[in-house]
């Protein structure tokens, strides 16, 4: 029932049993520090696609307006973005740029190697206050019959111990001081710790499950988009409610239901080739009650007016086996892509072949502005959002 997600298992040769017997001495004693008054959480932080930090701060900042206390924790594959919020939480469930959110609990710094870092973390872990993150989590979701608490533990390297031992610290922290058990059934409280280098990170999950894992996302197919990046690729292209959005190559629709769900666009239109993506598309909408006018097409060929659309987002196909240079199909699809959008609009794109980008860009075909490039984690690549503007 619990995850250990591990990093590196350089290996101590320590048992289950000796782990659990040392934490225990190292926490005995220790008073977790609690009032008798509940206190309001005020400390969160969230995660976010590396990269992508810096745009979902700004659409943080502006939907909710008072945040403070702001730092920005930048790492490849996810950032973190930690904050102070005194408004209600509720707003916070809300974001949809971010891939998860957590109520911080702990900070634990000059966590060193071996058996002394473990102990480290277990004396930390035990004097962090679970008791406010949990009675938010009942305020939101409810109370729960038979809590317990699903671990998820990720290990740094160099440590000399591994993910599995560190799981077996904080379970036994948990259990000991708390007496809530880290198997059961129904809805967990979801607490998380991440080691990385001397410093770990204690976070109780706000949301029953992961901010992105959207309810509409029923259907699935290779190289879909993730939808925290679907939605800050229509936030940067400054969606409106007048607008017409199109996604010529839309797949299962992440980034037109993204745009729809959160901006409201007059027109969502998007098209395949693939017959089946098409019809995860439809899937898609339909779950997510988003209405998106759907086509088999060639991206390259739209059967549009010139100059009939004000939004464009398109995730390009990418990955090792995808190969554009710019005078071939990129270029191509550019052109066409300049040639629907509206003067004075935005079209943004996700594509990781930069030079066949940037030699379409100046090839003299389009009359497109790169406006932004934003390098982005994606799944072990590393593409880039491009922002574009048609110029007029």
């Amino acid at each position: 029932m619990s995850e250990i997600e591990e990093e590196d298992t350089l290996g101590m040769e320590t048992e289950d049993d000796d782990i659990h017997e040392a934490v225990l001495l190292q926490i005995e004693g220790v008073e977790t520090e609690k009032s008798p008054d509940i206190e309001k959480v005020r400390h969160f932080f969230a995660t976010t696609v590396g990269g992508l930090e810096e745009v979902a701060l700004q659409d943080m900042k502006r939907r909710l307006r008072a945040i403070d206390q702001v730092r920005v924790e930048r790492r490849q594959r996810h950032a973190r973005i930690f904050f102070y919020y005194e408004r209600s939480p509720r707003k916070l469930l809300e974001l949809r740029c971010v891939d998860n959110l957590f109520v911080l609990l702990a900070m634990i710094r000059g966590v060193t190697v071996g058996r002394p870092g473990l102990m480290r973390i277990a004396e930390q872990v035990a004097r962090a206050d679970l008791i406010p993150g949990i009675a938010l989590h009942d305020t939101l979701h409810g109370l729960k019959p038979d809590p317990w608490f699903k671990l998820t533990c990720t290990g740094g390297r160099s440590h000399r111990f591994s993910a599995s031992e560190l799981h077996q610290v904080v379970k036994t922290v948990v259990e000991a001081k708390y007496g809530i058990p880290t198997e059961g059934e129904g809805m967990p409280y979801s607490l998380h710790l991440h080691l990385d280098g001397k410093n770990a990170v204690l976070g109780l999950q706000l949301s029953p499950r992961r901010m992105r894992d959207r309810e509409y996302r029923v259907e699935n197919v290779p190289g879909g988009l993730e939808s925290t990046v679907g939605y800050c690729m229509a936030f940067l292209a400054r969606v409106e409610k007048r607008d017409v959005c199109l996604d010529p190559m839309c797949g299962s629709g992440t980034t037109l239901l993204e745009a729809g769900i959160a901006f409201e666009p007059a027109t969502l239109l998007g098209g395949d080739m693939q017959a089946q993506v098409l019809e995860a598309a439809r899937t898609n909408a339909a779950a997510g009650e988003v209405g998106v006018h759907l086509a088999r097409w060639d991206a390259t060929q739209l059967p549009l007016d010139t100059a009939s659309v004000d939004k464009v987002l398109c995730n390009l196909p990418y990955g090792k086996k995808t190969v554009f240079s710019g005078a071939g199909a990129l270029g191509t699809l550019l052109q066409e892509l300049n040639r629907v959008l509206r003067p004075g609009r935005h079209a943004v794109l996700l594509c990781d072949h930069r030079d066949a980008m940037r030699e379409a860009l100046n090839d003299g075909g389009v009359s497109f502005e790169l406006v932004r490039e934003i390098p982005i984690h994606l799944g072990g690549l590393k593409p880039s959002i491009y922002v574009l503007k048609r110029n007029k």
